[in-house]
């Protein structure tokens, strides 16, 4: 059939094909054969009844089993309500609790960090205060240092006076 196919395109008469025209047809010929042989093929069964048919009856299934599901899906998604509406009042009590205990400690830690404001303020004044005495310790070392070297100066002369005038 497929040989016949070409001979006729490249031997009719109006607008004849060259034969290397109609070598590039053969492929897509054989493509639309293949898939005209696999819808007769597709469209009855081996026992003679049609692929509609069982496609209708497989559709009729597939709906009856959705159906079935959404309604057990209904069913799961009142059971959750249900189970919703009665837990907030059973977490009422523990609720309340736990905002106390969580009120409580926020107190007592910001009660903590006034104590720990006060001792830090406490502490950067007597570092300030360490600092000042420092600098005057440094001062007052400095200024005994130079009346120590004056001192030192007084009696070297002292002593080079009481050499010269026991010679």
């Amino acid at each position: 059939m497929k040989k016949d196919v070409c001979l006729r395109l490249t031997t009719r008469k109006n607008k004849p094909l060259s034969e290397e025209q109609a070598r590039g047809i053969r492929p897509d010929i054989e493509e639309l054969l293949t898939r005209e042989k696999i819808k007769i093929e597709a469209n009855t069964a081996s026992d003679g009844s049609s692929t509609l048919s069982r496609l209708d009856g497989f559709e009729k299934r597939l709906e009856e089993r959705e159906a079935l599901l959404k309604q057990k899906e209904n069913n799961i998604k009142i059971t959750i309500e249900a189970q919703i509406g009665e837990e907030p009042s059973a977490r009422r009590p523990r609720s309340a609790e736990l905002e106390k205990q969580y009120k409580s400690r926020i107190s007592t830690l910001e009660k903590a960090m006034v104590e720990k404001d006060r001792e830090v303020g406490k502490l950067s004044s007597a570092v300030f205060q360490a600092k000042k005495d420092k600098n005057d310790l440094k001062k007052s070392l400095s200024s005994a240092k130079k009346t120590i070297k004056l001192l030192d100066d007084i009696i070297f002369a002292k002593d080079q006076t009481i050499i010269a005038y026991n010679r």
